[in-house]
């Protein structure tokens, strides 16, 4: 299957996020934004887990006022919002004011259920195939978009002007991608239900499947971005544009990996825990990390393992969902994974700054060592 022989929704959702991969970039400067406002690491991770708690509270409080709502309405609104928080930061001018635009960008987040239920309509022909094109597709446009754009905020556009005038920049972005979203993307019928999010109504052969995701969830949180960012900015003596290297090495690692099993079918399960394993050997390597050549080594390994196993795990989930429920299932997927995400931040941020800088990192380790375990469980109870 070739890109161009995809259907229509798949090939334009993809594109939208071809798109999202240059914005998110505002994403990975946010830190480096954070640190040059000299908020301190424990206050980071508080907003962040500040910001994961108003986000479960917002999801919760929709479903007192919506039933379902349209997936391209939901995707506008997560950008609607999310331009509404970058004019925040960009005018911002205390911690309090930081506070809101995270406020305002998880406000938006209530409607994150969108993307899954869009994927699952736009991508049922060959969900492991297509989420593949999903996952390399981006990372083209990253791998050459971020140094470019990491070197002009590291050695063109310094000064805290030049990053508030950035994230004003973004907030029109976003804006305009709201028409794409709303004039160009096909539409996929109402399928988001708020009412019943907070409801754990899973099929049973999901159950494994699922508490693997939330515990990657929260170990992927425990070991945030704002935690490598300090590392490299504080005791690396690195610069935003080493962090955008770093990312330009995540692309380059899902690229490769993607270009070598796109026309293969791998056990799905076999894969995913190859993908696991990798993971652990990141984690492993991140533990302990002395130059920033180990951390490209490390990224690297992680996203090759994140490419084996995110194609066969979201298979796995959504040919467990009935089309009647998806987005029931999904959104409650969707609330383990936020509940999940509320406290790791800040514990990251304590444990680092209390123990040992790259002490996250080793919980992390433990973390993908109980999930390779689960995944045995999960090959001997679902047969594909």
């Amino acid at each position: 299957m070739t890109f161009s022989s995809l259907n229509v929704k798949a090939r334009r959702y993809i594109f939208l996020h071809m798109i999202y991969a240059v914005l998110i970039i505002a994403g990975v400067f946010f830190p480096v934004y954070l640190f040059n406002l000299n908020f301190t690491l424990v206050e980071v991770g508080a907003l962040f887990s500040l910001a994961g708690l108003a986000e479960v509270i917002f999801t919760y409080a929709a479903g007192k006022l919506l039933d379902r709502i349209p997936c391209n309405y939901g995707l506008a609104f997560i950008d609607f919002f999310g331009a509404l928080s970058s004019f925040v930061y960009g005018l911002s001018q205390s911690y309090f004011h930081i506070i809101a635009g995270q406020l305002l960008e998880k406000a938006g987040w209530i409607f994150n259920t969108s993307y899954t239920v869009y994927e699952n309509e736009a991508y049922k022909k060959d969900y492991e195939t297509i989420y593949q094109y999903h996952l390399m597709c981006p990372e083209i446009i990253q791998l050459f978009a971020f140094p470019i754009l990491g070197f002009l905020l590291t050695y063109v556009f310094t000064s805290l002007t030049a990053y508030r005038s950035f994230y004003m920049l973004i907030g029109v972005a976003d804006l305009i991608v709201i028409f794409y979203i709303l004039k160009i993307l096909p539409r996929v019928a109402p399928a988001v239900s708020f009412e019943k999010k907070f409801k754990f109504t899973l099929p049973q052969k999901l159950y494994l499947v699922v508490f693997a995701e939330v515990l990657l969830v929260f170990g992927s949180a425990v070991g945030s971005q704002f935690i490598l960012v300090y590392y490299i900015l504080k005791k690396l003596q690195g610069t935003f544009f080493t962090v955008t290297l770093v990312e330009a090495v995540v692309s380059l690692a899902i690229i490769l990996t993607i270009l070598t099993t796109l026309n293969r079918k791998p056990e799905p399960i076999k894969a995913a825990r190859y993908g696991i394993f990798l993971m652990i050997v990141y984690a492993a390597l991140m533990s302990w990390a002395p130059t920033v050549w180990v951390i490209f080594i490390a990224y690297f390994l992680l996203y090759v393992g994140h490419s084996l196993w995110f194609p066969r795990h979201r298979t796995l989930v959504m040919k467990q969902i009935p089309q009647e429920r998806r987005g029931e299932i999904l959104g409650t997927i969707a609330s383990l994974n936020k509940l999940a995400g509320i406290i790791a931040p800040f514990f990251a941020s304590v444990i680092a700054l209390k123990i040992y800088v790259l002490a996250p990192f080793v919980v992390q380790l433990i973390i993908f060592g109980g999930i390779s375990f689960i995944y045995g469980r999960i090959g001997q109870n679902i047969i594909d």
